[in-house]
Formats: C-alpha cells, structure tokens, sequence
C-alpha cells in the first residue's frame, strides 16, 4: 500500500510546557474574534477553511484530517473500493483514469472504510485509476465538478518532501479487470 512521505500514523508528539502557554498567550492575544489581522494569508476554500460540519449525531468533524488509502485491487470492472477515507467535512470520492470522472459517491465526515464507487462506463482493460476527495462546496449533495472543489493533501512541516499545500489529495492504484 502506498504511502505519502512523512505519513506515520502511530507517530505521537510532545510539546514541551511553555509551548503550551506560549499557545495560549498567541491565542488569547487575537482578540475577540473580529476577524484576522490585516497582512495575514487570504482565507482558506470551503474545504480547507476550517467551517465545522455537522456529522450524523451532531458530531463535529472539523478534528478529522483528511486522508485516503486506495490499493491495487480486481474486478469485474463495474466498481470499485476505496480502503479508507478520512474527511474533514461531508463530500465526495471521484474516481477518474486519464482524467475522465468515471465514478463518484458521497462520504460523511469522519473516517468511512470500504468505499464503493460504481464507475459508468465499466472498465473492460486494465487501468490505472485515480481516487480524488472533493469537498461538497455549494452543500447541494450532488457532484458538481465545476463547482465541487478537491481537497487539499495535508502538509507535514516536518517533512523535507511535503507536498505542495496547492495539491488535490489524491491516492492512485492499478485496477486489473478479471
């Protein structure tokens, strides 16, 4: 299974105790919520601006950092399955192969496991195929992809090799039709 530079899920980490308080301090310190300073970065797309999304329950699933795992898989071609997904707001997971959308379905915020996409047309040869999540951005439930914008890949700064915070997050995988 193919992994992103600097991805280790079971990685932990430690801040030391006045990087706490020196959080609290910056945080305190931006005022009463009256919007960001002026100089600082423009404001985030729908997918990545940090809005909160209400999950089934009324959970919240702005904690959730997104991430996809899409394996090698066979079939008969008609569908496929999506590992993992992790999504940080509702959305969806679009499947293409040379850049034609051959499949899309809808995710819930927070992580989902066995994702099936039907893809119309059917594969009838093996192919290589791209799984991209999309961010539900006009929130009308339907994939648009002139509307519907990619999510972001999350950077890891304490990667040498991040990837460019401008990429979609994608997962490729070989799908054998058999």
């Amino acid at each position: 299974m193919p992994r992103r530079p600097g991805h280790d899920p079971g990685m932990t980490s430690r801040r030391a105790p006045w990087a706490v308080s020196a959080a609290v301090l910056v945080l305190s310190a931006c005022g009463g919520g009256e919007g960001a300073p002026a100089g600082d970065a423009p404001a985030s797309s729908p997918a990545t601006a940090g809005e909160t999304t209400i999950a089934p329950g009324g959970e919240s699933g702005s904690g959730t950092m997104a991430d996809l795992e899409f394996e090698d898989q066979t079939g008969a071609g008609d569908r496929v399955v999506v590992a993992t997904v992790n999504a940080p707001g509702g959305g969806f997971v679009v499947v293409s192969a040379d850049g034609e959308v051959l499949g899309a379905t809808s995710v819930q915020v927070g992580t989902t496991p066995d994702v099936e996409v039907e893809l119309d047309p059917a594969l009838t040869a093996d192919t290589d195929l791209t799984v991209i999540l999309y961010a539900d951005t006009d929130a009308d439930g339907e994939f648009d992809p002139e509307v519907d914008e990619p999510v972001p890949a999350p950077v890891d700064a304490t990667d040498d090799e991040a990837v460019d915070a401008s990429e979609p997050l994608q997962e490729d995988a070989a799908y054998t039709v058999g």
